[in-house]
């Protein structure tokens, strides 16, 4: 085998290797894939795929006040009244489920007593998932009975689902086989997208 050969056969072999590797844990199940060493292209493409899975569940995922700072393929809406009117749920009657998102990395969320009470009116009556991403305003969510306690200092992400609490989701972020090149922002939607694709329970 000459000297070029084996060069050519190398290359193919460094390249290839990454791929079939991630296509072998794929194809057993493996979701935590943080631990190998992709590409961020490949990781990119990795978790483009769990938002297809995701937007393939046809939810209703409704980010309050901002727009999502997220993948590009997620779909999603925005809206800026936290009233009947302002969701428009008319509009999404076809919807498995719905989620409301309180986008709130910068603390700069204004939620009135009003709005709180609305939203907890979504959560007790109409079954809405409520997504809290930021830090400020655990205090306020319990005192209206949104959340059960305030979770520990720094916790940027909470989600609720029934009578259930999950808090911290995307403060460790097993799940989640990218972080290379985001923003802190970005990384608690890639990992919320990340949870709502793989997990059943948020929807059973």
């Amino acid at each position: 085998m000459t000297k070029s050969i084996k060069i050519v056969i190398a290359v193919a072999a460094i390249v290839l290797f990454p791929v079939m590797l991630i296509s072998f844990f794929y194809a057993l199940g493996v979701d935590n894939l943080a631990f190998l060493p992709f590409s961020s292209g490949a990781q990119m493409k990795y978790v483009d795929d769990y938002v297809d899975k995701l937007n393939d569940r046809n939810v209703d995922i409704i980010f309050y006040q901002h727009d999502p700072n997220g993948p590009s393929n997620l779909k999603a809406r925005r809206i800026n009244a936290l009233n009947d009117q302002g969701l428009n749920l008319d509009l999404y009657q076809n919807c498995s489920h719905h989620v409301l998102v309180l986008y709130d990395f910068d603390g700069s969320l204004n939620l009135s007593t009003s709005d709180i009470q609305y939203i907890f009116q979504l959560y007790n009556n109409q079954n809405f998932r409520i997504v809290y991403l930021g830090t400020d305003k655990y205090p306020l969510l319990q005192e209206y009975g949104l959340i059960s306690s305030v979770p520990k200092s720094g916790t940027k992400s909470y989600i609720t689902w029934s009578n259930y609490s999950f808090p911290g989701f995307a403060d460790d972020p097993v799940s989640v086989p990218v972080s290379e090149g985001l923003t802190d922002e970005e990384l608690v939607v890639y990992t919320m997208v990340m949870e709502f694709a793989q997990k059943d329970l948020y929807w059973n």
